[in-house]
């Protein structure tokens, strides 16, 4: 199999979200060319002359112009684009409350931080159950200000499948532009809020994507091996 890369963004991970997530897709080389091909070429066909970014279809965006029926066809190409050339798309989530009610007192890592966590070491599981044992390179969006929580996260986990870590711009390259379709996504289906015009996006939702939620039960069991871990002085 061809060597894979991971493009992964972030929707929530901010202090006043209830749900952070992380996800995006999972690309070998060649789909990542097509994807950023086809995906210019769309931008081309609907006239949108910047990057897509999906907090801008907000009322106060840049594409708040964009009609709801023009937005409808616009995700409609886009889910193909990201359908078509993944190989998967994976998202962890955490619920913002529980993690900080759980893990007070045991770790500052930010959401996005635990975010990426669980994400890379579900990918390493995937990757062993699937016969894949070449590292994975992880290229997230660089303009986020917890980015450093990643490297902490990195150096935490020590996982074989978690190589290299590169942050680049989302103007430039297409598939973060995927991933942050992908995490917005999916952190609009947890919440129960899709108006028409982004129900195109539920398409994302194939039997080639795995939500990774982040349940109160599991929280706890990693708090105590966390506290156990630390010995009697953080015990209390």
């Amino acid at each position: 199999m061809p060597r894979l890369t991971f493009y992964a963004d972030e929707s929530g991970t901010d202090s006043d979200s209830p749900m952070a997530v992380v996800g995006g897709l999972l690309l070998r080389p060649e789909d990542f060319f097509w994807l950023d091909v086809e995906w210019r070429r769309v931008q081309s066909k609907h006239g949108i002359m910047y990057p897509v970014h999906m907090r801008e279809f907000t009322p106060n965006g840049v594409f708040r112009g964009i009609s709801a029926a023009e937005r409808r066809r616009l995700f409609v190409d886009l889910v193909r684009i990201i359908n078509e050339h993944k190989l998967a798309s994976v998202a962890a989530t955490l619920v913002t409350a529980t993690y900080r009610r759980v893990f007070n007192g045991i770790t500052n890592l930010s959401m996005y931080g635990a975010c990426f966590a669980q994400l890379a070491l579900m990918n390493d599981v995937e990757a062993r159950l699937n016969d894949y044992h070449e590292p994975i390179p992880y290229v997230l969006d660089d303009g986020n200000p917890y980015k450093k929580d990643i490297i902490e996260a990195r150096g935490t986990l020590a996982l074989p499948s978690l190589e290299t870590i590169e942050f680049c711009s989302d103007a430039s390259l297409c598939a973060l532009q995927a991933a942050d379709v992908v995490s917005w996504s999916v952190r609009r289906k947890l919440a129960g809020r899709f108006l028409s015009e982004f129900e195109p996006l539920l398409g994302l939702f194939d039997k080639h994507h795995l939500d990774l939620d982040y349940g109160e039960e599991w929280m706890v069991g990693v708090a105590d091996s966390n506290r156990k871990a630390a010995g009697p002085e953080t015990n209390g």
